[in-house]
Protein backbone atom coordinates (compact mmCIF):
# COMPACT_ATOMS: atom_id res chain seq x y z
CA UNK A 1 0.00 0.00 0.00
CA UNK A 2 1.05 3.22 -0.79
CA UNK A 3 1.13 6.05 1.59
CA UNK A 4 0.29 9.58 0.20
CA UNK A 5 2.18 10.67 3.46
CA UNK A 6 5.48 9.12 3.31
CA UNK A 7 5.94 9.90 -0.49
CA UNK A 8 4.81 13.87 0.74
CA UNK A 9 7.12 13.75 3.36
CA UNK A 10 9.77 12.31 0.97
CA UNK A 11 8.96 15.19 -1.51
CA UNK A 12 9.37 17.87 0.93
CA UNK A 13 12.79 16.46 2.23
CA UNK A 14 14.10 16.03 -1.84
CA UNK A 15 12.85 19.74 -2.43
CA UNK A 16 15.02 21.30 0.89
CA UNK A 17 18.14 19.36 0.17
CA UNK A 18 17.96 20.57 -3.40
CA UNK A 19 17.22 24.24 -2.09
CA UNK A 20 20.10 23.97 0.00
CA UNK A 21 22.23 22.32 -2.53
CA UNK A 22 20.80 25.52 -5.30
CA UNK A 23 21.51 28.10 -2.32
CA UNK A 24 25.19 26.57 -1.31
CA UNK A 25 26.16 26.54 -5.22
CA UNK A 26 24.93 30.13 -5.45
CA UNK A 27 26.84 31.52 -2.34
CA UNK A 28 30.17 29.19 -3.26
CA UNK A 29 30.21 32.11 -6.36
CA UNK A 30 29.68 34.78 -4.59
CA UNK A 31 32.55 34.44 -1.98
CA UNK A 32 29.66 34.11 0.80
CA UNK A 33 30.38 32.23 3.74
CA UNK A 34 27.57 30.45 5.58
CA UNK A 35 27.18 31.61 9.46
CA UNK A 36 27.95 29.39 11.68
CA UNK A 37 26.60 28.50 14.84
CA UNK A 38 27.20 26.02 18.53
CA UNK A 39 24.99 24.66 20.44
CA UNK A 40 26.11 21.45 22.49
CA UNK A 41 29.37 21.13 21.40
CA UNK A 42 27.98 20.51 17.64
CA UNK A 43 28.09 23.19 14.55
CA UNK A 44 25.55 24.24 12.54
CA UNK A 45 25.48 26.04 9.61
CA UNK A 46 23.04 28.89 7.93
CA UNK A 47 22.94 31.17 4.88
CA UNK A 48 25.62 33.79 4.57
CA UNK A 49 22.83 36.73 4.78
CA UNK A 50 19.05 36.82 5.01
CA UNK A 51 18.98 37.51 1.06
CA UNK A 52 19.62 33.48 0.93
CA UNK A 53 17.23 32.14 3.45
CA UNK A 54 14.57 29.66 2.14
CA UNK A 55 11.13 31.03 1.60
CA UNK A 56 9.95 28.73 4.25
CA UNK A 57 12.13 30.10 6.36
CA UNK A 58 10.56 34.10 5.60
CA UNK A 59 6.91 33.03 5.86
CA UNK A 60 7.57 31.32 8.95
CA UNK A 61 9.66 34.11 10.78
CA UNK A 62 6.56 36.60 9.06
CA UNK A 63 4.27 34.59 10.59
CA UNK A 64 5.91 34.27 14.50
CA UNK A 65 6.70 30.96 14.43
CA UNK A 66 10.44 30.48 15.50
CA UNK A 67 9.87 26.86 15.27
CA UNK A 68 9.25 26.58 12.01
CA UNK A 69 11.64 29.19 10.64
CA UNK A 70 15.07 27.66 12.68
CA UNK A 71 13.85 24.06 10.93
CA UNK A 72 14.00 26.06 7.11
CA UNK A 73 16.84 27.87 8.13
CA UNK A 74 19.04 24.91 9.54
CA UNK A 75 17.44 22.43 6.80
CA UNK A 76 16.46 18.53 6.81
CA UNK A 77 19.83 17.28 7.93
CA UNK A 78 20.77 19.47 10.63
CA UNK A 79 17.21 19.56 11.74
CA UNK A 80 17.53 15.75 11.88
CA UNK A 81 20.84 16.30 13.62
CA UNK A 82 19.32 18.79 16.42
CA UNK A 83 16.51 16.41 17.33
CA UNK A 84 18.61 13.22 17.89
CA UNK A 85 21.18 15.57 19.72
CA UNK A 86 18.06 15.28 22.67
CA UNK A 87 17.81 19.59 22.00
CA UNK A 88 15.25 21.57 24.51
CA UNK A 89 13.09 24.35 24.15
CA UNK A 90 15.93 26.26 26.05
CA UNK A 91 18.32 25.02 23.64
CA UNK A 92 16.47 26.41 20.82
CA UNK A 93 15.87 29.75 22.33
CA UNK A 94 19.76 29.63 22.66
CA UNK A 95 20.06 28.98 18.66
CA UNK A 96 17.62 31.59 17.85
CA UNK A 97 19.21 34.56 19.71
CA UNK A 98 22.13 33.10 17.91
CA UNK A 99 20.30 33.34 14.62
CA UNK A 100 19.01 36.91 15.79
CA UNK A 101 22.58 38.06 16.49
CA UNK A 102 24.36 36.42 13.69
CA UNK A 103 21.83 38.78 11.27
CA UNK A 104 22.02 41.91 13.40
CA UNK A 105 18.03 41.56 14.39
CA UNK A 106 17.25 42.60 18.05
CA UNK A 107 15.43 39.41 18.94
CA UNK A 108 14.01 36.77 17.23
CA UNK A 109 10.86 38.44 18.00
CA UNK A 110 9.06 36.57 20.40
Amino acid sequence: MNDDRTTTTAGVLASSEAAAAVRNEALAGSGAVDKRLALGGREYRIPATSDAWPLEAAEAFEEGKVLAALRALLGAEQWGALKASGATLSDLNALAEQIAEAYGFDSTGE
